[in-house]
Parts: C-alpha cells; structure tokens; sequence
C-alpha cells in the first residue's frame, strides 16, 4: 500500500514538471508571427466592392408597385361591413365598442364587480342562464329598451326604476349613478337618467 502511494507520487511530480516545461516556450524564443510581418490584407488591397460598382439596383429599376397600379382595395368595393350586418342591431344602440371613459376604465372593474358582465357579448348575453349575472345584465338591457322606447314620460321613468331594481336584486349589488352610468354606456343603453333606481 506504501509503495503505490509513493509511486503515485512519484508520477504525478514527473508529470507536473513535464507540463511545465512543455508549456512554456524556450528563452529567446517570442510568440505569434515575426515583427515584420503584418496582420490583415496588404495596403494595396482595398476592402468592399471595386469603386466602379454602385450599390443598391440599378438606376432603371424603380421600387414599388407599377405606375398604373393603385393601392388598397378597387374603387367598387366599400370599407367595413355590409350594410345588412348592423341591420340587426335596435334603433337608439350605438354600434362599435363600449364608450367609457379611458381614464375610468381602470376603476370600472372593482366597482362593478359581478355587473362587468356588461362586456359579455350579444351572443353570450343571448345564451346565457337566466340566473346567471350575463342572464341578468341581458334582462336589464331588454328592460331598459322596452322602457326607452315608452312615450308616456311617467311610465318610462317607473319601468327604468323597475328595471334596475330588478338587476340590483338578481346581481345582490347595489346600484350608484356611477356604476350604472358605466353599465348603461358598456351597453349602448342612452337617454334614461341614472339617478332612476339608483342608490343617491
């Protein structure tokens, strides 16, 4: 056991003093290429393309599309959806996203809370479960149009307090002028005075 751990050793000492003499180069001798000679292309080899070459394409070719060919779509054919898809949509709703203010939008979620399903859309609102808070925003929305659509100013004002009551007490969230401001806009719901049945 003594002998092989001298001869070990023994083994790596040689070894070590080899690597030390290997690695290093002998004196005088320096390192990389000669002093007289130089890195990189001769001084009389210039880099890139010969002056003579221009870049990019050549002067008679234009970029783009030809002169007689015109951009976007032909001249008969109109922007947007056909008339026919927004026929659907009732009479006083305006078509296109929700207009709440930007600056409120950040608010709006914690103050609605369960109400955000105002943002559902049509064919979820058409779909959803009566007992569901989307059933319940769908209700008021079909509510609230019979109502506005009412002529006899006292029945439309007793029919949009019907309404919201009704929504306060399906979502068990109780209505500000704020918060159905907001629900009423996300809806497209416009010309009913959001003090009616609302919490002052």
């Amino acid at each position: 056991m003594k002998i092989d751990k001298m001869l070990y050793l023994a083994s790596a000492g040689l070894l070590a003093s080899v690597t030390a003499s290997v690695a290093a180069p002998p004196a005088g001798v320096t390192m990389g290429p000669p002093a007289s000679v130089t890195m990189g292309p001769p001084a009389s080899v210039t880099m890139g393309p010969p002056a003579s070459v221009t870049m990019g394409p050549p002067a008679s070719v234009t970029m783009g599309p030809p002169a007689g060919v015109t951009m976007g779509p032909p001249a008969g054919v109109t922007m947007g959806p056909p008339a026919g898809a927004l026929s659907h949509i009732p009479a006083g709703v305006t078509a296109g996203p929700p207009t709440v203010p930007p600056a409120a939008t950040a608010n709006v979620a914690s103050e609605l809370g369960k109400l955000n399903a105002a943002h559902a859309s049509s064919v979820a609102m058409q779909h959803a479960a009566p007992g569901s808070a989307v059933g319940a925003i769908a209700a008021y929305k079909t509510e609230m149009l019979a109502a506005l659509a009412l002529t006899d100013t006292s029945a439309k004002s007793a029919a949009i307090t019907s309404a919201r009551q009704e929504l306060a007490t399906a979502t068990n969230k109780d209505l500000t002028v704020s918060s159905i401001t907001k629900i009423d806009a996300m809806l497209g719901i416009e010309g009913a005075s959001p003090t009616l049945g609302t919490a002052q």
